[in-house]
C-alpha cells in the first residue's frame, strides 16, 4: 500500500478531529485525572509515586491512538463507505507502541525487577483493549506470526515523518524523550517478540510466589490505568468543550438546617431524644478515634435510629478530618426499588436538583444531567457525565459499585478513576452474600490504602466481613446499648414444620380474632405470597369490610407497587392486610401490629422486625411470628437462600421459643459467627481470578440469574402513550446506537410498566396470550390479558401475573 504524502496537521482521530489534538487532550486529562488526586501504590515495598503513575497514564494516553496514522486507517477515515480491510484497526500496533515506551521508562524509573517487568505489560493491555473485551493476561502477551506479520504490513504504512512530527511536538515535555525512528528500529530487531517470551517465563516462575496483596494490588493498579485510559478517551469525544467543575457542599450545615426544618434538634418523644443521643454521639465519637489510615468504619444501630442521616454528617465530617473536602460521597443501596424514595431525603437536605451536587445512577436512570446554571446536557454527554459519577454526591445501587470494582466492564470502570478520596457509605451491607465476603474484605483494604478510599458499613445487622476493631471500627460508641433501649418487638419461634395449609389457617385464625391489628405476612416465594394472598381473601364478608388488604410482589408491575406502598402508609379507619415476598424487608417505611414470616436466615428476620412498631407507637410489642413451613414452598427457600444458611439459621434460633428486641443482637452476633465460618471455608473463583489477573473470568454476578422475559402492562394512559413511544422506535429508519439513545430518555418510566416473568424449569418461554413486540410481550389497555390481575379500585384483585396459569378460557 502507497503511504501517505501527508504531514502532522493531515492526520485524523476521528472526523473533522486532527490526531495530534487527541492524543494531546486524552494525555492531558489522563495525566491531571491522576496526578491532582494522589494515588497510593507500594508494591513489594516500593511505592510507585503519583508523578510516575500519571507519567505510565501519561505514556498510555498519548500512544492510545497513535496507529491511527497508517494509511490503512487514514483512507478509512475519509472513506467510511467502502469497503476496508481489518489492517485499519489501531490498538493492537498503539499498544506496542506504549509497550516499548512504558518499557524505556520503567528502566530508568525502577530498580525492582517486578515493576521493570510488570508494568509496561500493563500499560499494553490497557491500550489494547481501550476498544474490545479484555482477556486474560497470559492471553494478551500472546501474539502469534500472523499479528507479527500484520503488525509489520502496518508499520509500513505509516509515513514517519508525519509521526514524528506529532511525536516530538507532544513529547517536549515528556518525562522520557521517543522517536517513531527509536521504535522502528526496536521493531525490526524483533525486541518485542523477545521481551514478551522472557516476560512470560517470568510470569510464570516468579507471578506465584507473590503475596496476595501483592497481586491484588497489581489488579487495582491495572484497574486506574485502565480506567483513567478510558475515561480520558470518552472524555474528549464525548464532552468535547464542556467543563465539568468539582463542588463542595457543607453538608452537615444542610443537615442541621433540614433537622430544624423538621423538629429533629427539639424532639418531644422518647425515639426522637436517642436518634439525637446516636447522631451527635457518633459524631463526636468519630473524632476521637479516626486514623487517616484506618479506612474502614461501621455505623450499627437498629432499625428507625435515622442511620441515614447519621452516615451522611459522618461522610462530611471525614471529608473535613482529612482535608479532602470536595470529595465525592457515595452512597449505596442494594436495590434499585428504594433508591428513589432514599434520592429525595438527599435531595431535601442539600436543597438543589443540581446533578452537579446531588446525582442518582441506576441501570434505569434517565440520562439528563443539569447543571447549577439549570443547563441540561445532550443525551450523550449527560450518559457520560452521570455514569462517570460527574457530582459530588451519589446514590446508586450496589451493583453498580460492586461492578466498578470486581468486575472488567469498561462502561463501570471508567469512573473508578473518580473515586480516590472518596467516602462509600454502604447501606444494608448484609445483603452482599457470604461467598463474596472474603473478596470484598481484600479488595476493600486495597482499595482504601491505595485509593484512599473510607468505607462506612451501615446496617442493623452487620455481617462478620471485616474483622472487629482490627479491619474495621465502629463508630456509635457503645452502639450495644441501643439495642437494649426498646422493647418493640418480640420472636416468637414455632420450631416445629407445618403445612402451609395450616400456616394459613394460624393466620385466619389470628386476623378474627385481632381485629383491630394490621399483619403483614412476609413469604419467601411470589408462588407463596400468591396462593397465602388468594386464601386470605376469601374470608366472611364481615371481616372483608373492615379490611384493606394488599399483596406485593417482583410479579406487579413497579408502578403498582409504588401505589401500594404509599396507600399501606396512607392514614385510614380500616386496618391491613399485607401479603409480600422478602421485597418489603428493606428500606420500605412502614409500620404494622403483627408480622407472620416464613422462616428465612436471621438477617433478613431482623429487617422484617423492622417494619413492626418502627417509631414505638403501638400500645403493645408487635409479635414477629416465624414458622417453619414444610411443603414446596419450604424446599424453595432453600434453593432461594442456601441450605447452609438455612441450616445456620435453625442451629442458632434451636434454644429460643421468645426473644425480645433488647436480645437481637446478641442473636445476630451468633449467627454471623456461623456465617464467618462458612465464608472462611469458602473459595471463590472471583478472588483467584484477581489475583491470577484473569481479566476475561472477573464479572461479579450479584443475583443469581434465571431466565426471564418481559411483559409491557399497559395499566392506563400513560403506559399506553409510552408503550407507543417505544414502537415508534421501530418505525423509524435508526441505527441501534440512536434508537438506544432515545430510548434512554423514557427508558426510566418505561419500565415503571414492566414485570419479569420467569421461564419455568424445562421450557423455552413463557405462558402468555399474545406474540412478543420488539422483545416484549404485551398485556393491552383494551385487551389486558388473561395472565394479570388489576383493579385501580380494589387492591384485592390487584395480585399481578399468575405463573400458574398455563391455558386460556375462551
Amino acid at each position: 500500500m502507497e503511504e501517505l504524502q501527508i504531514d502532522k496537521e493531515g492526520l485524523l482521530s476521528h472526523p473533522k478531529k486532527l490526531l495530534v489534538d487527541h492524543l494531546s487532550v486524552v494525555a492531558v486529562i489522563a495525566k491531571a485525572t491522576v496526578e491532582e488526586k494522589g494515588y497510593r501504590f507500594v508494591v513489594k515495598e516500593t511505592e510507585i509515586t503519583n508523578r510516575q503513575l500519571s507519567d505510565l497514564v501519561w505514556i498510555a494516553a498519548i500512544s492510545h491512538d497513535i496507529a491511527k496514522a497508517t494509511g490503512y486507517f487514514q483512507n478509512y477515515i475519509r472513506n467510511p463507505e467502502e469497503i476496508h480491510s481489518n489492517l485499519k484497526n489501531h490498538s493492537l500496533l498503539s499498544s506496542v507502541f506504549a509497550y516499548f515506551v512504558a518499557s524505556r521508562y520503567c528502566e530508568r524509573e525502577f530498580k525492582d525487577k517486578l515493576l521493570q517487568e510488570f508494568l509496561p505489560i500493563l500499560v499494553l493491555i490497557a491500550v489494547k483493549r481501550h476498544h474490545g473485551n479484555i482477556q486474560n493476561l497470559q492471553k494478551e502477551i500472546l501474539f502469534s506470526n500472523e499479528d507479527i506479520e500484520y503488525l509489520s504490513e502496518q508499520i509500513k504504512s505509516i509515513h514517519a515523518p508525519s509521526v514524528e512530527l506529532i511525536l516530538s511536538s507532544l513529547c517536549d515535555h515528556w518525562p522520557i524523550k521517543i522517536t517513531w525512528r527509536a521504535f522502528t528500529e526496536y521493531w525490526e530487531l524483533a525486541s518485542f517478540q523477545q521481551r514478551l517470551k522472557d516476560f512470560r517465563l517470568y510470569f510464570k516462575l516468579n507471578y506465584p510466589k507473590l503475596d496476595e496483596k501483592t497481586q491484588v494490588e497489581l489488579f487495582n493498579l491495572f484497574q486506574v490505568i485502565y480506567s483513567a485510559l478510558m475515561y480520558s478517551d470518552k472524555n474528549d469525544v464525548i464532552l468535547k468543550d464542556v467543563n465539568t467543575t468539582n463542588t463542595t457542599t457543607d453538608i452537615i450545615g444542610c443537615l442541621n438546617r433540614y433537622r430544624e426544618k423538621n423538629g429533629f434538634n427539639i424532639p418531644v418523644s422518647e425515639i426522637n431524644r436517642i436518634k439525637n443521643e446516636a447522631y451527635f454521639g457518633t459524631l463526636e465519637h468519630l473524632e476521637r478515634v479516626f486514623i487517616r489510615d484506618q479506612h474502614l468504619y461501621s455505623i450499627t444501630l437498629p432499625t428507625g435510629l435515622g442511620k441515614t442521616l447519621t452516615a451522611f454528617s459522618v461522610a462530611d465530617k471525614i471529608r473535613s478530618l482529612t482535608g479532602n473536602i470536595n470529595a465525592k460521597v457515595t452512597i449505596v443501596i442494594p436495590y434499585t426499588s428504594i433508591i428513589d424514595q432514599n434520592f429525595e431525603v438527599y435531595r431535601e437536605v442539600l436543597e438543589t436538583d443540581s446533578s452537579e451536587f446531588l446525582l442518582k445512577h441506576h441501570h434505569l436512570s434517565e440520562p439528563r444531567y443539569k447543571d447549577s446554571s439549570e443547563k441540561v446536557y445532550e443525551e450523550n454527554q449527560s450518559q457520560f457525565l452521570i455514569e462517570t459519577w460527574q457530582s459530588e454526591t451519589i446514590v446508586t445501587t450496589f451493583v453498580q459499585f460492586l461492578e466498578t470494582i470486581l468486575s472488567m466492564d469498561k462502561t463501570k470502570l471508567m469512573k473508578l478513576v473518580n473515586l480516590r478520596n472518596a467516602v462509600i457509605l454502604l447501606d444494608e451491607i448484609q445483603t452482599i452474600p457470604y461467598e463474596l465476603w472474603e473478596t470484598v474484605r481484600k479488595t476493600f483494604l486495597s482499595l482504601g490504602e491505595t485509593l484512599n478510599i473510607y468505607f462506612i458499613l451501615i446496617s442493623a445487622t452487620q455481617p462478620l466481613i471485616f474483622a472487629p476493631r482490627v479491619d474495621i471500627v465502629e463508630l456509635v460508641p457503645d452502639h450495644r446499648k441501643y439495642f437494649k433501649v426498646f422493647n418493640r418487638t418480640r420472636l416468637v419461634y414455632h420450631k416445629d414444620k407445618i403445612s402451609f395449609e395450616d400456616f394459613i389457617d394460624i393466620i385466619s385464625d389470628y386476623i378474627y380474632n385481632e381485629p383491630k391489628k394490621d399483619v403483614l405476612i412476609i413469604l419467601n416465594t411470589k408462588k407463596a405470597a400468591r396462593r397465602c394472598f388468594e386464601e386470605l381473601t376469601k374470608q366472611e364478608q364481615e371481616i372483608l369490610d373492615n379490611v384493606q388488604y394488599f399483596f406485593l410482589s417482583t410479579l406487579i408491575t413497579p408502578h403498582e407497587r409504588k401505589e401500594i406502598i404509599q396507600k399501606i402508609k396512607k392514614r385510614s379507619h380500616k386496618r391491613k392486610i399485607i401479603v409480600s415476598t422478602q421485597l418489603i424487608e428493606a428500606g420500605v417505611d412502614i409500620s404494622v401490629d403483627t408480622i407472620f414470616r416464613q422462616l428465612s436466615p436471621i438477617d433478613s428476620i431482623i429487617q422484617s422486625a423492622g417494619r413492626a412498631n418502627r417509631y414505638n407507637e403501638k400500645e403493645q410489642v408487635s409479635d414477629i411470628f416465624l414458622y417453619d413451613i414444610d411443603d414446596e414452598h419450604g424446599k424453595a427457600t432453600s434453593r432461594i437462600y442456601g441450605s447452609d444458611l438455612m441450616l445456620k439459621t435453625r442451629n442458632t434460633l434451636s434454644d429460643i421459643e421468645v426473644m425480645e428486641e433488647r436480645d437481637y443482637l446478641d442473636l445476630i452476633d451468633r449467627y454471623y459467627e456461623e456465617v464467618r465460618k462458612q465464608s472462611d471455608e469458602t473459595s471463590s473463583d472471583l478472588l483467584d481470578a484477581i489475583r491470577d489477573l484473569r481479566f476475561m473470568e472477573i464479572d461479579l454476578k450479584l443475583i443469581q440469574e434465571r431466565k426471564t422475559e418481559s411483559v409491557f402492562i399497559q395499566l392506563n394512559e400513560e403506559a399506553k402513550y409510552v408503550w407507543e413511544r417505544y414502537v415508534s422506535l421501530y418505525d423509524e429508519e435508526l441505527t441501534p446506537w440512536e434508537r438506544k439513545t432515545k430510548f434512554a430518555s423514557f427508558k426510566s418510566l418505561f419500565y415503571d410498566y414492566v414485570i419479569n416473568v420467569p421461564v419455568p424449569y424445562g421450557e423455552t418461554k413463557i405462558n402468555f396470550d399474545s406474540e412478543q413486540v420488539h422483545g416484549f410481550y404485551l398485556s393491552s389497555l383494551e385487551q389486558p390479558s388473561a395472565f394479570y390481575s388489576y383493579s385501580a379500585n380494589d387492591t384485592r384483585e390487584n395480585i399481578g401475573y399468575d405463573t400458574n396459569k398455563t391455558s386460556i378460557t375462551i
